[in-house]
């Protein structure tokens, strides 16, 4: 408890300290890209009643949920990354959610750590700890999540990152991303004999540019008032938590002005059984794109029955977009075993990257 107190005091001092210097520092935007890459979160938990994996714990507390911090370097033609994180343990007492990969030792594992080679926009290769390119939800990073939490069945059903080798790239209106990787959640001397997987994703933007996070477009772009949207598709085989599981999905993004609706459907077949869920996220930016208004509506079918959710959360950026308050609710039910469940949280967030 004192230890996620002290690092929640750290977090909006920092905060602060680091507006001051942007006012200071007229001559470097706060966007640039910088060497260092860190993520600082801490969440005073108002109330939780947990069921599914990645739920904060019971009851109220104090705690830091997550800190990231790795390197960014890029040439003309090459980019290396590498981001080591810890989590805090979850209501079951466990740091990841059981497709999170990349894991060393207790709460720490490794996000990224690649060599990217881009000879093109059109292409680039990569090699090493990848984001797996599988299910909208998961390529948004966590700095940038509207809600406090992805939808519960993005957490039980896409993986996020494992190792392998992909290939990708941006070809105006399309772009494309996959990846053959391990299926070990874990990077150990074991880490090319537990199975393997392969994943694909297509995404269409055919009016104008969306992206992954629209909400966060500023005002003045060219495109705001233009009604777009971007349409994408995943596929996913291989070895998840047993072999010959296929997973499939199909999502969407609008924009149009102030209004962004994101939506994502997910299936995934093995042999032990078939699960499904679905999330659609309406909301809302105010001001100069300071503060963010969403809801979010929730459904997921596994072998007992069916479960529903909703939820909203307001997200306000301060002047300098390193730093954000975000308050945010959700009340799911089902399906059996989890039973009902809930949360409500107020999250600081501190981000470099």
């Amino acid at each position: 408890m004192r230890i996620a107190v002290v690092a929640l005091a750290a977090i909006v001092g920092w905060c602060a300290t680091s507006t001051a210097a942007a006012h200071a520092d007229e001559g470097r935007s706060p966007s640039d890209t910088r060497p260092l890459v860190l993520l600082a979160q801490g969440d005073a938990i108002v109330a939780s009643a947990p069921a599914a994996p990645g739920d904060p714990p019971e009851g109220a507390a104090l705690r830091l949920r997550r800190l990231q911090i790795g390197a960014d370097g890029r040439t003309a033609y090459l980019h290396a990354r590498g981001v080591l994180e810890a989590q805090d343990a979850d209501a079951a007492g466990e740091s990841f959610a059981p497709v999170a990969g990349g894991r060393l030792a207790g709460p720490l594992r490794v996000t990224e750590a690649f060599l990217s080679w881009t000879p093109h926009v059109a292409i680039h290769v990569d090699a090493g700890a990848l984001r797996v390119p599988f299910s909208r939800t998961r390529q948004v990073p966590d700095a940038n999540l509207r809600m406090p939490e992805r939808a519960a069945f993005t957490r039980t059903m896409a993986p996020d990152f494992r190792v392998g080798a992909g290939v990708g790239g941006d070809l105006g209106a399309m772009s494309y991303a996959a990846a053959v990787m391990s299926s070990s959640r874990w990077i150990d001397g074991d880490l090319f004999d537990r199975g393997a997987m392969v994943a694909v994703r297509l995404a269409a933007e055919p009016i104008g540019p969306v992206g992954l996070t629209p909400w966060r477009r500023p005002l003045d772009d060219p495109w705001t008032d233009w009604f777009r949207f971007g349409h994408g598709v995943s596929f996913l085989y291989g070895t998840l938590f047993e072999p010959r599981s296929i997973g499939a999905g199909t999502d969407a993004a609008i924009q149009w002005r102030r209004v962004v609706v994101t939506g994502e459907y997910l299936f995934l077949h093995a042999p032990s059984g078939n699960q499904q869920g679905a999330v659609l996220e309406p909301g809302l930016t105010l001001g100069p794109r300071r503060l963010d208004i969403v809801a979010r509506g929730s459904w997921q079918r596994a072998a007992g029955g069916n479960g529903w959710g909703a939820g909203a959360a307001v997200t306000l950026y301060a002047p300098d977009p390193r730093a954000r308050l975000q308050a945010g609710f959700e009340r799911r039910t089902g399906p059996d075993p989890l039973g009902a469940a809930s949360y409500a949280l107020l999250r600081v967030t501190f981000a470099i990257d």
